[in-house]
C-alpha cells in the first residue's frame, strides 16, 4: 500500500477529529448538534468541514470505518468461543457509545445512501468488517480444534451473528436506549455457536 504523504495523513487526522467530536456533541446535545458547533470544538472552518463531509447526517457514514479500527486494536482471548463473544459483545457496546441520536441519524443515513442488504441469490458474505474477520478467523481456528463442525462456510455462521447484533442494535436506537441488546445478543450468539459445536446432540 503507498504510504500517505504528510498532508494526506494530517487531512485524515483531521477527519477522525472532526468524527469524534461529532459523536461526543451528539450525546451531549441529545443529537440538536449543528455543523458551526462542531467546526468551533475542531477548531476549523465551516468549509473545511465539507470537505470532509457532505452534511452533518454524513458524519455517521464513517461509523463502520471507525469501528473497525477500534476492533483491530483490541486483544481478544485465545479460545474460539470466548473470542466470539468478546467481538460481539466489544462491537455492540461501542455501538452504543456512540449515543441514541447519533445512531438514529446513522440509521436514516444508510437507509437513504446504501443499497438493502438483501439478495435473491444467497452466494456469499453479506457483512464485510473487522468484526467479521475476528469472528470468522476464531470460527476457523475452532474448527481446527474440533470444537466445531460447519455444515456451511463460516462466513455464514459470521453474518447470523452480525445480523443479530445489527438487528438488536436497531431495536436499542428506536426504543431510546430502554432495551437490554447485550444479554440477548450473547445469548443468541451462543445459541449459533451451539448449533455448530463438535458433538452435539
Amino acid at each position: 500500500m503507498k504510504e500517505l504523504t504528510p498532508r494526506q495523513k494530517k487531512s485524515l487526522d483531521m477527519k477522525k477529529k472532526v468524527y469524534d467530536i461529532f459523536c461526543r456533541l451528539s450525546v451531549e446535545y441529545e443529537g440538536n448538534v449543528t455543523v458551526k458547533d462542531v467546526c468551533r470544538e475542531a477548531g476549523i472552518s465551516v468549509g473545511s468541514f465539507y470537505n470532509f463531509f457532505e452534511s452533518k447526517e454524513a458524519v455517521t457514514a464513517a461509523v463502520y470505518q471507525y469501528l473497525d479500527e477500534e476492533m483491530a486494536a483490541y486483544e481478544y482471548p485465545e479460545d474460539p468461543v470466548e473470542r466470539i463473544l468478546c467481538a460481539i459483545e466489544r462491537v455492540m457496546r461501542l455501538s452504543m457509545a456512540k449515543g441514541i441520536h447519533f445512531l438514529k441519524m446513522a440509521t436514516i443515513y444508510e437507509a437513504s445512501h446504501t443499497p438493502t442488504i438483501a439478495r435473491n441469490d444467497y452466494n456469499g458474505r453479506i457483512f464485510l468488517s473487522t468484526t467479521s474477520d475476528i469472528i470468522i478467523s476464531a470460527l476457523q481456528n475452532g474448527a481446527e480444534k474440533g470444537v466445531f463442525t460447519f455444515t456451511q462456510p463460516p462466513w455464514y455462521y459470521s453474518d447470523m451473528i452480525i445480523l443479530m447484533y445489527r438487528s438488536l442494535l436497531y431495536f436499542w436506537t428506536v426504543n431510546n436506549g430502554q432495551f437490554d441488546s447485550v444479554t440477548p445478543l450473547i445469548s443468541y450468539t451462543n445459541y449459533i455457536l451451539d448449533s455448530i459445536r463438535t458433538g452435539r446432540k
